[in-house]
């Protein structure tokens, strides 16, 4: 009886009491070795050098997969903030907020982010060229653990923006996503 009664009486508590989420911003961030601009090698008929100045990608959405209690009420949460257009060579000098919200207790363990079908490439001194984006989206696994009242922080990071040029100057972008978490705080 006793502990009916307690559970109940934890079901229905006030939020400022005790709360059951944590706030959790998702952040991004890019390679420091990146090179700017971006040197990208042309094969075939029209072999040669590309040096790009800017990758501008659309974020169009950024979600988290949550375990949940005991990996067993597993949901994806949305992180509001988007949709964004980020230049992936400026991302190496500084971290961009993606986007924040309350999250339930649990461990996030997957980050996707939504990308556009294509990017637009700075080239040279003027000129621009769409990219094509090989995935519609990027993720980065990760073991975060969001706790009630607490902060909890996952930043990805681009990890060396992956062009490559195929026939016809056609280029393509493969980035790589990887995620460190810290928190709770």
């Amino acid at each position: 009886m006793i502990a009916v009664a307690l559970i109940t009486g934890l079901q229905v508590r006030p939020q400022s009491l005790l709360p059951s989420t944590g706030t959790l911003q998702v952040l991004i961030t890019g390679d420091p070795l990146t090179s700017d601009p971006l040197n990208v090698t042309c094969h075939g008929s029209q072999s040669g050098q590309v040096q790009l100045t800017s990758v501008m990608v659309n974020i169009s959405s950024v979600q988290v997969h949550r375990t949940g209690a005991l990996n067993l009420t597993g949901d994806w949460i949305p992180i509001p903030g988007a949709p964004k257009t980020l230049d992936l060579l400026d991302l190496k000098s500084f971290t961009q907020l993606l986007g924040s919200t309350r999250a339930p207790d649990g461990v996030i363990n997957l980050v996707r982010v939504t990308v556009g079908p294509t990017a637009t490439a700075g080239i040279g001194t003027g000129g621009s060229a769409t990219v094509t984006v090989s995935s519609g989206h990027l993720d980065a696994q990760t073991s975060a653990q969001i706790t009630s009242g607490k902060v909890t922080s996952i930043t990805l990071e681009v990890i060396q923006p992956h062009v490559v040029c195929e026939g016809n100057n056609t280029l393509r972008l493969t980035p790589e996503l990887t995620a460190t978490s810290s928190g709770p705080d």
